[in-house]
């Protein structure tokens, strides 16, 4: 067995017991770091942590009395359940069962193949299209930043449509901004409303983007934004709307580190 108990949430990753399941070693940890994505009920065992604001020692109690639970209800019966070969079907199957599920997800090979689906290959492609035709649009990207970063700080955005405060399940709404984009063009920026449950901070959780589209312009010479939307759940929901340069040859939508948020 491959016990691993630090304090939740400070593991950083955990590759000793990554290297204990693939060699078919069930682990026994607080379910932090890899821990928490690999356990799946039945390839080891995980110490669930107490509550983050209580006090060490009874924090430190409480999950000690869980690891001894589990030693004591499950992990040594299940060891000691010798048949007549000399050893216990169950835990042999757990070793099994921890290889089949973990070494798959948790190699070099994976993370290899990962850097090379995520970032290798992405910024390959991304190379060549900056350099294709003489670097045209690296040169198109670097002058479009510029431009941009040179308006951003005049750039205001307000919302003009009614605020409606409760609607029924299945009913939609109508979003309208306008935009102030001081010279820049509508294409320029994107503008979303981030859609989630009640976060407690500054954004809702769990949030889905939603992007408004181009409507035309005011008579304020502002440009007008519109989204229609029917929220897919019901219950109390929060929303923010945000806005932030766009432009399609960028590595990262939001690599220039500018955003407004209303």
């Amino acid at each position: 067995v491959w016990l691993n108990n630090p304090l939740y949430p400070l593991e950083a990753c955990g590759t000793s017991g990554m290297k204990a399941a693939i060699n078919g070693v069930p682990n026994l940890s607080v379910l932090d770091g890899w821990w928490g994505e690999g356990f799946d009920g039945k390839n080891g065992w995980g110490i669930k942590s107490a509550e983050l604001g209580l006090e060490e020692g009874r924090r430190n109690q409480e999950e000690s009395r869980t690891l001894y639970e589990i030693l004591q209800d499950q992990l040594i019966p299940m060891y000691y359940q010798w048949g007549t070969t000399g050893f216990s079907p169950d835990w042999v199957r757990m070793c099994k069962h921890s290889i089949v599920t973990l070494m798959p997800r948790f190699s070099a090979g994976r993370m290899i193949a990962d850097y090379l689906a995520r970032f290798y290959v992405p910024a390959t492609h991304q190379w060549r299209r900056y350099c294709a035709e003489q670097f045209s649009a690296a040169r198109e990207v670097s002058a479009w930043k510029n431009r941009v970063h040179a308006a951003w700080p005049r750039l205001a955005l307000r919302r003009i449509d009614p605020s409606v405060p409760r609607i029924g399940f299945g009913q939609a709404l109508r979003f309208e901004v306008a935009a102030d984009l001081d010279g820049l063009s509508p294409g320029d920026v994107r503008i979303e409303l981030l859609l989630g449950r009640p976060g407690g901070g500054q954004r809702p959780q769990h949030a889905n983007a939603h992007v408004f589209a181009h409507a035309g312009r005011l008579d304020s010479n502002e440009e007008l934004f519109t989204l229609d939307l029917k929220p897919e759940y019901c219950g109390k929901i929060e929303y923010r709307i945000r806005m932030y340069p766009f432009h399609t040859l960028l590595t990262h939508p939001f690599e220039m580190g500018e955003m407004l948020w209303l």
